[in-house]
């Protein structure tokens, strides 16, 4: 299995373990993604259709750009950084400024691109307030391009909705397969201002079941020395694993610390011999 290069920056994304994900992906009607941020597992979907979701408009206006229109994206992002290269970091923060007012997903693109360690970030009163990374100009506009291209042709079997995730979830049906990676139990959410209430994400994971669809679920784990154990009822899921995703670019970038992060991987359902010798 071959991973696609980034085309948006996300925090928390899944791409430097997408493959080791996707070898217990199962064969389904309909692929679904409710909570899909940087859509690293996107391109695993083993279904002949999707349906990706978020809470976040600009995020899934830009989806919808990248799939429908890669050639206005690609060059919205290159007049945004050849302005930046020739006038400096005024630009970023001019950008900035529109986009909060307008929440322009070309702005928005260019501010994950060129933000600091590429973390998205509102404050609460829900505007985009990350600075400016210093010593670093942004993805060149050829190669980001190439990119776009690249994901639009995938993306274009995938519906996009800007939709609470039961209400991205409430056409699944037998024999369809949901990835789910939602924020974690018990932090504060640094994109949105709304509230992840546990208890509903374990109701809808009880109605998957019921439903007969299958899910596989990245939750709760550690970083560093901070836990997080939410697990869900024992016996809405048959399977749990570890997986060490990476390095937190939040401690990173707040206490100039280098926590490893391990996530807790759930399943609904038995994965081949072969695949559990994968993890």
């Amino acid at each position: 299995m071959n991973t696609y290069p980034a085309v948006i920056k996300w925090s928390g994304s899944k791409r430097t373990v997408a493959t080791q994900l996707a070898e217990k992906f199962v064969p389904s009607d309909v692929y679904y993604e409710p909570f899909v941020g940087g859509g690293s597992m996107m391109p695993f979907a083993r279904a002949s259709k999707g349906v990706a979701g978020d809470i976040i408009p600009e995020l899934i206006d830009l989806w919808l750009s990248i799939k429908n229109n890669p050639r206005e994206v690609a060059s919205e992002y290159e007049s945004r950084w050849l302005d930046l290269q020739k006038n400096g970091a005024d630009v970023y923060y001019l950008i900035r400024d529109h986009f909060n007012e307008t929440r322009d997903c070309h702005d928005f693109l260019f501010l994950t691109r060129t933000c600091v360690n590429g973390m998205i970030r509102y404050n609460e009163k829900g505007d985009f307030n990350n600075s400016f990374h210093l010593s670093r100009p942004g993805i060149n506009p050829d190669t980001l391009k190439r990119i776009v291209y690249q994901w639009s042709g995938l993306l274009q079997k995938f519906e996009f909705l800007n939709a609470d995730y039961r209400e991205c979830l409430s056409t699944v049906k037998p024999g369809d397969f949901v990835f789910l990676d939602p924020p974690y139990g018990g932090t504060k959410s640094r994109y949105m201002q709304t509230e992840f209430v546990l208890e509903d994400f374990y109701k809808e994971l009880d109605r998957l079941n019921t439903i007969g669809a299958k899910w596989m679920l990245t939750f709760d784990g550690s970083a560093g020395d901070r836990i997080y154990s939410y697990a869900p009822p024992v016996d809405v899921y048959k399977q749990r694993y570890q997986i060490h995703t990476g390095n937190s670019a939040f401690s990173r970038l707040m206490d100039n610390k280098r926590d490893v992060i391990r996530e807790s991987v759930y399943l609904n359902y038995e994965p081949a011999q072969t695949q559990l010798d994968l993890f």
